[in-house]
């Protein structure tokens, strides 16, 4: 250790630790983790939930319009036994109503055998059927329905959250929780026992951690955390307006495409 950045000696175990000793001490310091950082990794979740809830809002919707704007006309086009006029004649003019009547309903609607109403069934649920491209945002606001603004909305706020999370100061106010929970894991019995530089190996990482901790490096970067957290949170206020998420999206569509590429599969 520097001088200087001695630990505290009742605080710390020594030099001859034992493995009890240096649990308590870890575990203490896993104890110790500031408050923010749970709620800074509970918006992360909760931004990740929201955009896996967003895109399938958004594939449904798509699926949905699908249906609603296709013709009985464009169905079974390349079946010579079918008339789609009897269909319409019915009241049934797209696929979404043959999925609503279902093959009994269409069949009493539009006077049609069980074989024909299966078969129009079928032909509407393969307009059902996902499709690639269901769950992008439309390229224009102009086009936006209001799932399209939901997925917007939840992809840029799951960016500054994780932008949040995984910032040089939040990883800086973190680090003596998340090592103690990593060294922690080390001294585990089977570890302790058949590993022959177990001891050495902990008592090396207690004098390293306890270094970084008597520093006050850790505690530096506090405030440039919450200021972070509060420029989050009045980014997700912001994004009420739709407005705000359609100029977000302006200039960070490619971006935001590749997080629901990459983060929300």
């Amino acid at each position: 250790m520097s001088a200087g950045a001695q630990p505290d000696p009742a605080s710390v175990p020594g030099q001859n630790l034992d493995r009890n000793a240096a649990r308590q001490w870890l575990k203490l310091q896993i104890d110790k983790e500031p408050p923010i950082l749970k709620q800074i990794a509970a918006l992360h979740k909760e931004a990740q939930l929201n955009a896996f809830k967003a895109r399938d809002a958004k594939k449904k919707r798509s699926a949905q319009d699908r249906l609603s704007n296709t013709p009985v006309t464009a169905l079974l086009r390349k079946r010579a036994d079918v008339n789609p006029m009897m269909l319409i004649a019915a009241g049934v003019a797209t696929a979404d109503h043959i999925l609503e009547l279902g093959a009994s309903g269409l069949r009493a609607r539009a006077n049609i055998d069980a074989n024909a109403a299966a078969n129009w069934v079928n032909a509407a649920r393969d307009v059902k059927r996902a499709q690639p491209g269901d769950d992008l945002p439309a390229p224009s606001p102009s086009d936006w329905c209001e799932e399209d603004v939901g997925l917007v909305r939840s992809l840029l706020i799951l960016e500054s959250a994780g932008l949040l999370r995984y910032a040089p100061h939040t990883q800086g106010l973190s680090y003596a929780s998340d090592r103690a929970r990593a060294v922690l894991k080390g001294t585990n019995w089977l570890r302790w026992k058949f590993k022959a530089s177990a001891s050495d190996d902990l008592a090396a990482n207690v004098a390293e951690l306890s270094e970084w901790v008597s520093s006050g490096n850790g505690e530096a970067n506090r405030e440039q955390v919450e200021s972070h957290l509060a420029r989050h949170m009045t980014l997700v206020e912001d994004l009420r307006d739709p407005n705000e998420v359609a100029r977000l999206w302006g200039g960070k569509h490619e971006d935001l495409l590749t997080l629901l590429r990459e983060e929300v599969p």
